[in-house]
């Protein structure tokens, strides 16, 4: 299952933007190298295919490579056919799928680079890979220079690469990509723990380092444009798209077939517009079900974890996980293998991208695999009678239970919200946007608030500890530079200079208001930092 279906292809604007950029800058004399990474099924595939589909540029010969489950013969002969076919093409001459006719038709054009063609086939017929490897990764460079034109080359899934060519295959190419200054390489990874070491061990180059870009689910905007998108003409209440929105995690597969499903529900029923009864059906039939789509895709991801002899515990381990324990210890404990055996389980769960690991806990990427781990897949492996009737009965009230929750969740003010997350602290350490935030448990908690000059009051909350004095500036649009002023102003007016300032903002700050509060060391979280805070601490995110 993929997401590569361009007419439901949705977002992802920036990305696209800056992989033009990065094209752009190219043919300026400017390369920088792109790595596309996240996890799967959230569409990068379909980024990088989009962006080829609008490139309009007879300069630019793309080729793209998909290196999932392939093997060498595949990389070598689509990588060449590829070249030939595009080169062709933006000559406006005949095409043709056959190696050797493409081979013929381009060869008194570029007789160099179709030389270097014959040799690395010749190479690979022999069973040379070694020489063929090489003269394959000199060929952008030779092609370049023989034509004049650039060349952009996307390897989807290319820690693949080390699966089927030689060992020293990075290095190498490596070596090539610093002296091919007009070939763009994009690399592309559903592994970004495996990825990452790829790129800084195999791949780290005096130029042309890669660029990281992280593909991340829909935020909360985007996803609500993209239900009602999907959903056309068939209406959505504000707070079941809310909900749908938080329930899915934003992931543009989930939030998909979901709507599919909903659209069916829809169009059976006669129904113009999405109701409670409606999107419980959509979500039976998607995720309890065992035909569903959603519960065969969570059921092979889970077969493929607890597969082989060294896994039979694996599926304990996932449904503790579900279920809220998180630490190291308490894993061990709960299973009963040592903490040895737990360690290196959990470092497969966090290489493959199950899991990620902040401070000393371990937590699941994807909100609704955990989900369906803990009421659906764990019912169905600890039920004593087979009676689907009532566990179908079951999952719909646990399922309207939480739809209820988030609706009385979502009622309740933002301040209100943040002092729920403040009492969640329990002096643990956790990792936010690349920063390490130590969380206080706070014994007070209470609203404050601030006057600025022009007369209007700043919405604050104090958070004391038996040693320290926290202020947080709450701000759902974005918070301006004299309020972080005003702010300042106040502070002096008090018998004790707060020890930490912190801003959570819903909107990004502008670049002097930024400034400003980092210079005063005010810490500042955005919707990000906030999501990823009520995600560990498993509450639903905060709508606008």
């Amino acid at each position: 299952m993929t997401y590569r279906d361009f007419e439901h292809f949705f977002g992802r604007s920036a990305i696209l933007e800056l992989l033009k950029k990065r094209v752009v800058g190219l043919k300026d004399g400017y390369r920088q190298n792109v790595a596309l990474l996240g996890d799967q099924y959230l569409g990068k595939s379909s980024i990088v295919q989009r962006f080829l589909q609008d490139l309009d540029d007879p300069d630019i010969i793309s080729i793209y490579l998909d290196l999932e489950h392939r093997d060498g013969n595949y990389f070598y002969s689509k990588f060449t056919g590829s070249l030939l076919y595009h080169f062709l093409k933006s000559q406006k001459l005949p095409l043709h799928e056959d190696l050797s006719l493409l081979q013929e038709s381009a060869k008194h054009l570029i007789p160099n680079t179709v030389q270097v063609i014959g040799k690395i086939r010749s190479d690979m017929a022999n069973g040379k890979t070694s020489a063929a490897m090489q003269g394959l990764l000199s060929l952008p460079e030779v092609f370049t220079n023989e034509t004049g034109k650039f060349c952009l080359l996307i390897l989807d899934e290319f820690h693949n690469l080390q699966d089927f060519l030689a060992d020293d295959t990075f290095q190498l190419l490596g070596q090539k990509i610093m002296t091919q200054k007009r070939c763009l390489y994009v690399v592309v990874s559903s592994y970004p723990q495996v990825a990452k070491k790829i790129l800084s061990e195999k791949l780290s180059l005096l130029f042309g380092n890669f660029e990281t870009i992280e593909v991340q689910p829909f935020d909360l905007q985007t996803s609500q444009q993209f239900i009602e998108r999907n959903l056309g003409s068939v209406r959505i209440g504000a707070g079941l798209r809310n909900f749908l929105t938080d329930f899915t995690g934003g992931h543009p597969l989930y939030l998909n077939l979901i709507c599919q499903e909903l659209l069916n529900l829809s169009a059976v029923h006669k129904q113009g517009e999405i109701y409670m009864p409606l999107l419980v059906q959509s979500v039976e039939n998607a995720i309890f079900d065992r035909w569903g789509v959603l519960s065969r895709h969570f059921e092979l991801i889970v077969a493929a974890i607890c597969s082989g002899k060294g896994d039979r515990m694996a599926s304990s381990v996932l449904i503790s996980l579900a279920n809220g324990v998180n630490s190291l210890k308490e894993l061990t404990e709960t299973i009963g293998i040592s903490r040895h055996q737990m360690g290196q389980k959990m470092n497969d769960l966090l290489e493959i991208g199950v899991l990620v690991k902040n401070g000393q806990h371990y937590y699941y990427k994807d909100k609704l695999l955990k989900y369906w781990l803990k009421y659906v897949y764990q019912k169905r492996l600890k039920d004593v009678e087979f009676s689907p009737d009532k566990q179908r009965k079951q999952f719909k009230e646990e399922f309207s239970c939480l739809m209820e929750e988030f609706k009385v969740s979502s009622r309740k003010d933002f301040s209100s919200r943040i002092i729920e997350l403040l009492h969640c602290f329990d002096n643990e350490s956790f990792h936010l946007n690349g920063r390490t935030y130590r969380l206080p448990v706070f014994q007070e908690i209470v609203p404050f608030k601030f006057r600025n000059d022009s007369g209007n009051y700043s919405e604050v909350i104090k958070a004391a500890t038996a040693d320290e004095v926290w202020f947080i500036f709450l701000k759902k649009e974005c918070l301006g530079e004299n309020e972080v002023t005003s702010a300042l102003v106040e502070f002096k007016k008090l018998a004790k200079k707060p020890d930490r300032c912190l801003i959570i903002s819903l909107t990004d700050l502008d670049e002097n208001t930024r400034l400003k509060a980092l210079q005063e060391r005010f810490w500042i979280w955005n919707e990000g930092e906030l999501n990823t805070l009520l995600t560990l601490f498993d509450q639903p995110f905060i709508v606008r």
